[in-house]
Formats: C-alpha cells, structure tokens, sequence
C-alpha cells in the first residue's frame, strides 16, 4: 500500500524552496527581498506569505531541509560499510555528490545567516549541523586510531570540508564534475597527501 498523498500545494512549496534557495545563494541573503524571489518563483507575494512569515523562515526552512538530507544520506551511505577508511570514502562521496546536485541549498546552508531570525530556528539549524560535522569527527577519530594520524580530528574534519566545497566555491563550477572521481581525488589528497609524504619541517 502506498503511503498518505501529499498535499496538493506540496509542489509549489518545492519551487518556492528551490527558487529561493537559488536567489539567496546568488544575492546573499541581505541583498534579496521578497519581491526578489516572487519575480524568481512566479509565486506572488501573497502566494509566498501562505507558505511562510517571511525571509527568514524561507531561509531556515532551506538549511533545516538540507542538512536534514545530508546528515540522512550520509547515514544511508555509512550503513554500507564498516572500516573507518571506506567510511570516510562513503562520507565524501556522499557529501560531494549531494553538494553537486544541489549547489544552491548547500551553499546557503554553508554561508547564510539571518541576522532577523528567531534564534530558536537558528539554533536548531546549528544542532544539526553540528551532529552533521560531529558524523565525520567520529569517522576521524577511528581513522585515527588506525593509523597515528598526527593531525587533530576537528582541525582535519576543518578542512576537509574546506576540500569537499572547493570545486563549487573558487570559479570552477562550469568544469563538469564527475562526483566519483572527484570524490576519490580528494579522499586520496586528503589521506594520503599532495605528494604522499609529510610535510618538511619548518626551517629553525
């Protein structure tokens, strides 16, 4: 049996979401106004309002949905396998694809903040997104565990989201990306390293 229909006004509620999510990642959240994301949703301002109390709800509606699907994802992914190194394989690949299919939500997830909204959404975003960051710490750590990695777990999990958003946040973004092998270069670049030693130790 099928489960319950969705509601019939579901649909126009995704395009508000994407066409939102696309105008803040384009604008910046302080440069829209809500007669930015009418014109880009073809939703009117009272079509918009039915849906939401205003700017900064439709933005912590895009951050909670999307890091609700990352940290869903990531544990789908993770349930796969069970060494501390192909789970942080499944990690990235997770990561790096969800991020290409919607470049949009992620980068506002990443980069936006409402200095309006309620604090009671915005720390709800903040405890996802920090249970999100806290499933790769987890994997580090284990990693760490095997191998006597020198590098702090938090300062690695750092910057391998650093690693993770490079391909969409520095110009490249007209290059098409194949997820898999992208996924795999920065697996290999961040375990193993540029040149697959340790860096020279600084001159005394």
């Amino acid at each position: 049996a099928s489960g319950p229909a969705a509601p019939p006004r579901a649909p126009k509620l995704e395009s508000l979401l994407a066409a939102a999510a696309t105008t803040f990642a384009t604008r910046g959240y302080s440069g829209t106004s809500m007669r930015d994301i009418a014109h880009d949703s073809g939703i009117s301002l009272s079509g918009i309002y039915y849906y939401t109390r205003g700017k900064s709800s439709l933005l912590y509606e895009i951050q909670s949905r999307t890091i609700d699907a990352l940290i869903a994802s990531a544990a789908q992914a993770l349930s796969r396998v069970t060494r501390p190194t192909d789970q942080l394989l499944q990690f990235v690949e997770n990561h790096v694809s969800y991020s290409n299919d919607h470049p949009a939500f992620v980068r506002v997830l990443s980069h936006e903040t409402a200095p309006d909204g309620s604090d009671e959404r915005r720390d709800a975003v903040e405890l996802k997104r920090h249970e999100y960051v806290q499933v790769l710490r987890d994997i580090l750590d284990r990693v760490r565990a095997e191998f006597s990695a020198p590098v702090s777990t938090r300062f690695a999990a750092d910057m391998l989201f650093a690693m993770m958003s490079g391909p969409r946040q520095w110009g490249v973004s007209d290059t098409e990306l194949n997820v898999g092998i992208a996924s795999r270069l920065i697996y290999d670049l961040f375990v193993h390293g540029f040149t697959g030693g340790t860096a020279a130790a600084p001159p005394a």
